[in-house]
Order: structure tokens, then sequence, then C-alpha cells
């Protein structure tokens, strides 16, 4: 279970956020709100791109608030620049991964079989959809195999059927693998699509 208990962030000027949130193996968080309530935020404290001012951060009772981003159990994909467009889409899974599963190509097809992107491979991002390119991008995020998958709103910029399709397979991947996801969004059709909890931000 990742927890944020008590967790307070003031930003240089005075704005300042809290949180009391807790997420479960194998559940969907869609955080949702206005722009500068906090979502991104707070998908940064836990990442450990910001550092809070107060509260704790843990995952199965493990306080990572002290570990660098590189060294928790999270994983982030933002909404867009997910890939390097001079490499070609393996060779942006592969050059995120930790050195001991770069070379494990059956894990790697798996990957982009159970996304649906098979086949993509050898071909370049600008070649390929943007439905594709964040599918490729979620493909590296699962094999980098960390409990916790942060969402910052990888999907928004897609069309409703893509984003639909893309949905469908994180739940799947969520449920079988047991991790826990927080994912930002606009839109309310994404939570009541995944069937997940929302949680409502405001100022």
């Amino acid at each position: 279970m990742l927890e944020i208990r008590g967790v307070s962030f003031t930003r240089p000027g005075g704005l300042s956020f809290s949180y009391d949130i807790t997420v479960a193996e194998g559940e969907i968080l869609a955080v949702q709100g206005p722009s500068g309530v906090g979502k991104t935020t707070l998908l940064d404290l836990i990442a450990g791109f910001e550092y809070p001012d107060s509260g704790s951060i843990s995952w199965n009772g493990s306080n990572f608030l002290a570990s660098p981003p590189w060294e928790r159990p999270v994983t982030t994909v933002f909404q867009s620049d997910n890939l390097f467009t001079h490499l070609t889409c393996l060779e942006n899974v592969r050059i995120g991964l930790p050195s001991i599963k770069r070379d494990d190509h059956a894990a790697i097809n798996a990957a982009f079989t159970r996304l649906g992107i098979d086949g993509l491979q050898n071909r370049l991002p600008d070649a390929i959809s943007g439905g594709q390119q964040q599918r490729v991008a979620l493909a590296r995020a699962l094999l980098r195999d960390k409990p916790v998958l942060l969402l910052d709103e990888s999907f928004s910029a897609l069309d409703w059927p893509t984003r639909q399709g893309c949905f469908d397979s994180l739940r799947e991947i969520t449920e079988t693998r047991q991790m826990a996801v927080l994912f930002v969004s606009h839109d309310e059709r994404d939570s009541t699509h995944l069937g997940c909890k929302s949680l409502q931000l405001t100022a």
C-alpha cells in the first residue's frame, strides 16, 4: 500500500498544499481538479522531484522520503516527451531499464504484445501514432518493475477511443501486477471508464 500521511508542501510565494492519501495494491486513483490545485505537485512529491515540508510517504510501511528519485519504488510517465525521437521504440524501452533487464528480449517483446504495440519495436517514434508512443512509454515503465506508477496526464492529449484502449491495458496490468497507480486527469470520463476512485483536489 502507498501511504501519503500528513504531507504538506509550500511553494515560493506562499502557495501551500496538503495531502493525506492511501492507494492499495491493485488500485488506480484518479487525481482530478482544476489547474493549480496541486495535482502534479503530489506526483512530484511521491517521485522525489520535490521534497515536502512535513509528513511521510511510504510503500508497505517503509518510508522512502530519504531515498533519491532513482531509488524510490516509483516510475513516472509524463504527458509528452517520453521518448527520444532518434531511437527506435525498442531502444527507447531498453535505455530506461536497469542493465540487468536490457537484454531480456522475451520480457520486452511480451510487454509490447500485451500493450498491443508488437511490431513497432524497430520503428521511430515519429513514425507511429501518439497513442502508440504513450504505450511504448508505458511498456518501459512497467518493465522497470516498480510497484508505484504515476501518470501525469499521460493520455490526456489522445482521442477518446485511443485513450480507452490505453486505459483498458492499464487496468488489466494494474490488477495483474498489483501496482498502486495515481494518474492526473482533467476528464471525468477517465475515472468512469476505469471504474476507479477519484480524488478531487480544490484550491
